[in-house]
C-alpha cells in the first residue's frame, strides 16, 4: 500500500502482508521507509479522525522521553491517498520496540514465566513513569478517557509508553471542539462515569486519576484489583463494576461488606504515603472526583516509596519498604506453597521459578552416618541487575525533552514549551526588536521629511554593504539557498539596520526629543507584540484541501480576512495618491510620502477591522482557506506564514491599544488631524489598527524568516 505523508509530502508504502496488530478501528503496519515508525490504517476512516488527528498534531504534549525511546506514542503525521480524494486515512507513530502490556509484569504468574527478574523496585519504576507520561498529557489539556491494561506497554527496563493515543479525548484550543473519547473498560472507570454512554461525556483529569489510581494498586499488590475481595453479604456476589459504582472499597476505614481475598498481599506492605493517597483516590473521590490526588501527588508518593526499599537477606530480588520488620514477599512465599513472586537469580538460572520448590525425602539407611557439624551458611552474593532502569527525566519538573515530530513542520507550545518563562524571554527580545523599528522608522522618516542626505546615504549604503556581504558569506559558508535570494535578504537587513543607526545617530546629535519618544514607545509596543507572538501560535494546516467551514472557518476567516483587508486598504490608498498626483502636480515627493502615509494607515485599518469581520461572518458559512505551511517554517516561506498571522495579531494589538491609550495618554487627535471631538475614539482605534497591521505584518514576517516561531 502506497499513501503520501500529509506534511511532509513523503510517499510511503506499507508492509500490508505483514500486519503488526489490529482492532475493530484499524490496522497497524510497519513502513518499509523507516523502520522505527508505523501506521495505523483506520477500516472506515472519517473527516471526524482526520479533524482530531490534525489537533493532536498540531499541539503535541511535552512528553517525557528516554534514550531512544517515547512515552507517548503519538501522531507524527497524517497519511492520505494518492488519488485524487487524497482522504485522510490513518497516520504515523513511533514504533515500540521489546515491550509488553503492563499486565504480564503486575501479574504474579506472567511475571514469573516471562519477566521473572522484574523486581518491586521495577513495579514501583513503572509507576513512576506511567504517572509522569499522564502528568504531560494532562499538563497539556488531553484526558485519556479509556484508561486500562492493554494501552499501557513496558519495556524490561520499566520505561512506559502510552498507545492507542487517537482514542484519547483531544480538545481543539481555538476552537474549543471537544473530540471525546467513545470507549472505556468498567473496571477502570470511575464511580460517576458508571453506567453512563461515553460518547456523551467529557473526559476530565479526575476521571483518568481513578483509573491510574486502580493500576497503581494493581502493580503495587501482585495484579490484585482494589475493589476485588470476598463479599459477606446474603445472595450473589455484586459485579465490580456495581463495587466500584456504590464506592465499596475493601480497604476502606468505613464498614463496607467485603474483605480482602485471601491471595491478595497485606495491604500493610505499601508505604504509608501510598496507603493515604489510594484511601484519597478510592474512598474520599467517591465522595468528590476533585480530591482525587493528582499526577504530581503520586510522583511524590512513588518517589518516597521507591526510596524506601530495603533488600532481603535471603533473597536480593525481595525488596520491600523499610516501615515493615520483615520481608513480606519471604512470607508471601511460604503462603503460596513455594511459589516466590520475585524468584532469585539462582532460581531462575536453574529454573526452579515456574513450580513450587519440592522437598526431596531421603531415604534410611542402616550405613552409620557421618554426623557433620551445621556450616555457617555463606551471606548471599551480590545480585548483579543486567539493566539499568529507564527513568524518565525529569519526574517532578517540567520536562526539558519535548516530543518533536521529525521531518515535519513544529509550531511550538506557548512560550517555545517553556511557558511563562519563554513567553517572558520572547517579550525581552520583542522589547529590543521594537526599539530597533523605532530607531529604522525614525530615521527614514527624519530623512525623507528634513531632507537629510547623511541618514538616506547610510541606508543606501547599508543595502549595498548587507547585499554585498550575504554574496560573499555564501561563497565562505555555502548556506543552501540562491546567491539571489542570499543577496536580496542581506540588503533588506543592510538596509535595516543602517535605517536604525543613522537614526539614532541624527536624533542624538541634533538632540530631537520627538526620536526619543518613538523609541520608547517602540520598546513598549515591541514587549506587547513578543509576549503575544509567544503566547499565541497560529492554527496549522487542515488535512483537507480546500476550504474550511464552521467554528474553524470563523478563524481561519478571521485570519484571512485581516491580512486581505489591509493589503486591499494599501493598495486603495496608493490609488489614492497616484490620483492626487496627477490631479495636482505643484505637490513635492517629500509631500506626497506624507500624504500616503497619512492614507495608508487609516485605509489599512478599516480594511483590516472590515476584513476580520467579513470573516467572522464569511468564514462559517463559505468556507476558508487553510494558512500555508511548509517543512521548513523559516525563509521566504516562514515569512509569508508569519505575515499572514503577524498582521491578524497587530490588528488585535492595535484595537485594544489604540481605544486604551487615548484615555490614558494625551494625544491631541483633534488638533491633528482636525476632526470633531466626538470622533477621537473612533479614529485612534482605526489608526490603532492600521499601525498594528503594518507593524505586525512586518514583525511577523521577519521574525517567520528567522524561524522565530
Amino acid at each position: 500500500m502506497r499513501l503520501q505523508r500529509q506534511f511532509s509530502g513523503q510517499i510511503i508504502t506499507l508492509d500490508t502482508q505483514n500486519p503488526i496488530g489490529g482492532g475493530g478501528e484499524g490496522r497497524i503496519y510497519s513502513v518499509l521507509q523507516n523502520p522505527s515508525l508505523v501506521a495505523k490504517i483506520y477500516h472506515k476512516p472519517t473527516d471526524e479522525d482526520a479533524d482530531k488527528l490534525t489537533v493532536m498534531f498540531s499541539h503535541p504534549p511535552d512528553a517525557p522521553m528516554g534514550t531512544g525511546h517515547s512515552a507517548i506514542a503519538w501522531p507524527v503525521d497524517l497519511l492520505r491517498t494518492t488519488n485524487n480524494k487524497q482522504q485522510i486515512v490513518g497516520f504515523l507513530m513511533p514504533r515500540v520496540s521489546r515491550a509488553e502490556p503492563v499486565h504480564i509484569f503486575y501479574n504474579p504468574r506472567n511475571r514469573r514465566e516471562q519477566k521473572p527478574l522484574f523486581n518491586y523496585r521495577y513495579l514501583h519504576r513503572t509507576a513512576r513513569n506511567l504517572v509522569a507520561a499522564v502528568n504531560a498529557l494532562h499538563n497539556s489539556g488531553y484526558a485519556i478517557g479509556d484508561v486500562n491494561e492493554s494501552n499501557i506497554l513496558v519495556t524490561d527496563t520499566a520505561l512506559v509508553t502510552l498507545v492507542d493515543t487517537d482514542s484519547f479525548q483531544v480538545r481543539d484550543p481555538y476552537t474549543l471542539e471537544i473530540y471525546r473519547c467513545p470507549v472505556g473498560k468498567p473496571e477502570f472507570t470511575p464511580p460517576e462515569l458508571q453506567g453512563r454512554s461515553f460518547r456523551e461525556v467529557d473526559r476530565k483529569p479526575e476521571h483518568d486519576l481513578f483509573g491510574i489510581g486502580v493500576l497503581i494498586f494493581q502493580l503495587l499488590m501482585e495484579g490484585t484489583h482494589p475493589f476485588a475481595g470476598v463479599y459477606k453479604g446474603r445472595g450473589e456476589p455484586p459485579t465490580l463494576e456495581a463495587r466500584i459504582k456504590v464506592g465499596h472499597f475493601p480497604y476502606s476505614k468505613k464498614r463496607v461488606p467485603y474483605r480482602p481475598t485471601p491471595l491478595a498481599p497485606d495491604w500493610k506492605i505499601l508505604h504509608p504515603s501510598i496507603q493515604q493517597l489510594l484511601i484519597e483516590c478510592f474512598e474520599l473521590g467517591y465522595e468528590d472526583p476533585g480530591l482525587r490526588p493528582d499526577t504530581r501527588s503520586w510522583l511524590q508518593a512513588l518517589r518516597e516509596s521507591e526510596n524506601s526499599l530495603v533488600t532481603c537477606q535471603k533473597n536480593h530480588q525481595h525488596l520491600y519498604g523499610n516501615h515493615l520488620k520483615s520481608c513480606p514477599w519471604c512470607e508471601r512465599t511460604k503462603l503460596l506453597k513455594g511459589r516466590d513472586p520475585f524468584p532469585s537469580r539462582e532460581a531462575v538460572r536453574n529454573k526452579q521459578h515456574l513450580q513450587p520448590a519440592l522437598k526431596k525425602r531421603k531415604l534410611l539407611s542402616l550405613a552409620t552416618q557421618k554426623t557433620n557439624l551445621p556450616k555457617k551458611p555463606a551471606p548471599p552474593k551480590p545480585i548483579i541487575i543486567p539493566r539499568k532502569m529507564g527513568q524518565y527525566q525529569p519526574l517532578l519538573t517540567p520536562v526539558s525533552i519535548k516530543f518533536k515530530p521529525p521531518s515535519v513542520p513544529i509550531i511550538p507550545l506557548p512560550g517555545g514549551g517553556n511557558g511563562i518563562v519563554g513567553i517572558a524571554q520572547d517579550a525581552i527580545f520583542g522589547a529590543f526588536w521594537g526599539i530597533l523599528c523605532a530607531a529604522a522608522v525614525s530615521g527614514l522618516v527624519l530623512g525623507i521629511i528634513k531632507g537629510s542626505i547623511a541618514v538616506l546615504g547610510g541606508v543606501i549604503m547599508g543595502i549595498l554593504w548587507g547585499g554585498f556581504f550575504a554574496i560573499a558569506w555564501q561563497y565562505i559558508i555555502p548556506v543552501g539557498i540562491s546567491t539571489g535570494s542570499l543577496g536580496l535578504t542581506g540588503a533588506l537587513w543592510g538596509g535595516f539596520i543602517a535605517a536604525a543607526i543613522s537614526g539614532a545617530v541624527y536624533g542624538i546629535s541634533n538632540r530631537l526629543g520627538v526620536f526619543g519618544q518613538a523609541v520608547i514607545f517602540g520598546g513598549f509596543l515591541g514587549t506587547i507584540w513578543g509576549g503575544v507572538w509567544s503566547a499565541f501560535k497560529p492554527p496549522l494546516a487542515l488535512p483537507t484541501t480546500g476550504r474550511v467551514w464552521g467554528r474553524r472557518g470563523l478563524f481561519l476567516g478571521a485570519i484571512w480576512g485581516a491580512f486581505l483587508g489591509t493589503v486591499i486598504g494599501g493598495i486603495l490608498a496608493g490609488v489614492f495618491v497616484f490620483q492626487e498626483s496627477l490631479n495636482e502636480n505643484n505637490n513635492s515627493w517629500v509631500e506626497l510620502v506624507s500624504i500616503l502615509i497619512s492614507s495608508m494607515i487609516p485605509a489599512m485599518g478599516v480594511g483590516a477591522m472590515g476584513g476580520i469581520m467579513g470573516g467572522v461572518v464569511l468564514g462559517p458559512i463559505l468556507g476558508a482557506p487553510t494558512l500555508p505551511l511548509s517543512n521548513k517554517l523559516s525563509g521566504i516561506r516562514g515569512a509569508v506564514l508569519g505575515g499572514i498571522w503577524g498582521c491578524f495579531l497587530g490588528v488585535i494589538i492595535g484595537v485594544i491599544l489604540g481605544g486604551i491609550l487615548p484615555q490614558i495618554v494625551s494625544i491631541d487627535l483633534v488638533g491633528i488631524m482636525r476632526i470633531d471631538a466626538d470622533w477621537t475614539s473612533i479614529l485612534a482605534t482605526i489608526f490603532g489598527a492600521g499601525l498594528g497591521a503594518i507593524g505586525g505584518c512586518f514583525s511577523g514576517a521577519a521574525w517567520g524568516a528567522m524561524g522565530k516561531w
